[in-house]
């Protein structure tokens, strides 16, 4: 019986062993993609809806508003996503610190305060505020002739021998370029279009993240072929010179900037876009706001960034299938271990009674 019992265990221990090391081998091959998966869009918006309202009990709503409302700028667009969020919860904010919003909104949005805020923006798109922003800026952003301009200056400086501004480049070449370079390959032109418009409107406004920056030099320096752009003379000319293998990853990020515009307006989106450090988080924060447009702001503020972005991933099957391997070896150890001690005292039993 004993016998039988080793043998078991023996077995299950090589069958953990074999399905452990497949599942940490594929795990690592492609680490750390490989242990998370997408979650669907329905069970996003469930999620964030359950962490909301926890939020909302444990009194984070009110307290992230507070803080809020101590910057300078204040940030309108996250104060009106926790306003609405209060909103759908029946939970409106402590009477002293609606009185204080009210008193801070009217300071910000009176006609002098008006003037100041459009006098600076027009000066210096850093100093714009989104709302400012997205309302001034992006429209004009969305023609085709900063595009038209800033292949100019690129084709002026490489004349001159002067240093060219990689990032416009690239988005002046997808920009004009967007239908003929995106259709072929399944994606959408206009939110590739939109989504360049929006990131070279956060780089004017120095709110564009180091890590999206890089992405895009990237594709600048190898997604094109240079040589030939003085004979272009249209987007399918660009599109012509275009590799795509190389431009494929800077595609995806505009697209994912416009789906951002796409479900959560200007303003909002330019706020969402400043927190993604890379392409991945950026893919993760286009698909909460695909899933739930009206909480994403409101869930990014008050979770944090690190909790917020973990709504839109799950452990992958490898993933679970190396914590399964990983539980059985470890059964199948604490098994032949506990036999052995078994098997030790029936035997020391056995010796002192014979003796």
């Amino acid at each position: 019986m004993r016998a039988a019992a080793r043998a078991i265990l023996s077995l299950l221990l090589v069958l953990s062993l074999v399905l452990t090391g497949w599942s940490g081998w594929q795990l690592l091959s492609n680490w750390p993609a490989a242990a998370l998966t997408e979650k669907a869009a329905d069970r996003i918006a469930a999620d964030l809806s359950v962490a909301l309202a926890r939020a909302g009990q444990a009194g984070d709503l009110d307290a992230r508003l507070a803080a809020l409302l101590d910057e300078t700028p204040r940030n309108w667009t996250a104060i009106s996503a926790i306003e609405g969020e209060m909103t759908r919860q029946g939970h409106p904010p402590p009477s002293d610190l609606a009185a204080r919003r009210d008193q801070l909104y009217a300071a910000d949005h009176g006609a002098a305060a008006r003037v100041r805020a459009c006098a600076a923006c027009a000066f210096d798109l850093r100093r714009c505020t989104l709302e400012n922003a997205a309302l001034c800026g992006l429209p004009a952003l969305m023609t085709p002739l900063p595009d038209i301009a800033g292949l100019g200056r690129a084709g002026h400086a490489f004349a001159t021998g002067g240093e060219i501004d990689e990032v416009d480049l690239v988005l002046s070449a997808v920009g004009l370029g967007a239908a003929a370079l995106v259709v072929p390959s399944g994606g959408s032109s206009a939110a590739v279009k939109a989504g360049a418009a929006s990131l070279r409107l956060a780089r004017a406004m120095g709110r564009l993240p180091a890590g999206l920056t890089r992405v895009l030099s990237r594709a600048a320096r190898e997604g094109f072929d240079w040589g030939g752009i003085a004979g272009a003379r249209s987007a399918q000319d660009i599109a012509a010179l275009a590799r795509p293998a190389e431009l494929r990853p800077a595609l995806n990020l505009l697209e994912d900037g416009g789906r951002l515009r796409r479900a959560l307006g200007p303003a909002a989106a330019l706020h969402v876009l400043s927190h993604a450090e890379d392409a991945t988080e950026l893919k993760r924060l286009a698909m909460i706001a695909d899933a739930a447009p009206a909480r994403t702001v409101a869930g990014l503020e008050t979770l944090g960034k690190s909790r917020f972005l973990r709504l839109a991933t799950r452990l992958s099957n490898r993933a679970l299938h190396l914590a399964a391997g990983l539980a059985g070896l470890a059964a199948a150890l604490a098994g032949l271990f506990a036999n052995a001690i078994t098997t030790g005292l029936l035997r020391g039993l056995r010796r002192v009674a014979r003796g």
